[in-house]
């Protein structure tokens, strides 16, 4: 029973999300230190490269957000539940 509650919180849509949430975060983290932010033809001024690190610090808070949610309020698996449907 304890293989299929860890298998059930491995697959929870928070994780999926916050994985993700965190990936790109991370990317435009590295990408705010790494890349040049650009030209802006219109107004003949160079870009901020504080944009990509302040949307990459949100998008990593965000996805501990999602990880903390998981871990403290897991999903309730009853697997009587599940028989007694069948």
């Amino acid at each position: 029973m304890a293989n299929s509650q860890a298998e059930t919180a491995t697959f929870d849509i928070r994780n999926v999300i916050g994985a993700l949430l965190g990936f790109y975060g991370l990317v435009l983290i590295i990408c705010s230190f790494v890349l040049d932010p650009g030209f802006n033809v219109d107004e003949q001024i160079s870009k901020e490269s504080s944009d990509n690190l302040w949307v990459g610090i949100a998008l990593a808070v965000a996805a501990l957000v999602f990880f903390l949610w998981a871990r403290l309020r897991p999903i309730a698996f009853n697997p009587d539940t599940l028989e007694a449907a069948d």
